[in-house]
């Protein structure tokens, strides 16, 4: 991977943890079985999140889209598949 992949991953990381409940690491389940999150939580760190990937890479991110809900596996399922997914979101 590019080095500046890797260092968007690692801030895309970096904010998603800050954004999740305490205890929240690399390995944790966001939504859906296991999820520290329901739904309506995820409604609220989605919003939360978005904002804060918008102020920190300077460009709008919508998270919650069809793209999103049309994929097969959850981008939201954990921590590991959110990072991935914006990641992927920044680069277009």
């Amino acid at each position: 991977m590019p080095p500046k992949i890797v260092t968007c991953k690692n801030s895309v990381r970096a904010i998603i943890l800050e954004s999740l409940p305490p205890g929240a690491t690399g390995d944790s389940a966001i939504f859906g079985l296991g999820g520290m999150l329901d739904s309506l939580g995820l409604v609220s760190f989605l919003a939360d999140l978005e904002y804060k990937l918008s102020e920190e890479f300077d460009q709008v991110v919508v998270l919650a889209s069809e793209q999103a809900m049309s994929r097969s596996r959850s981008p939201f399922r954990d921590v590991s598949a959110l990072t991935d997914y914006v990641a992927e979101l920044l680069e277009k």
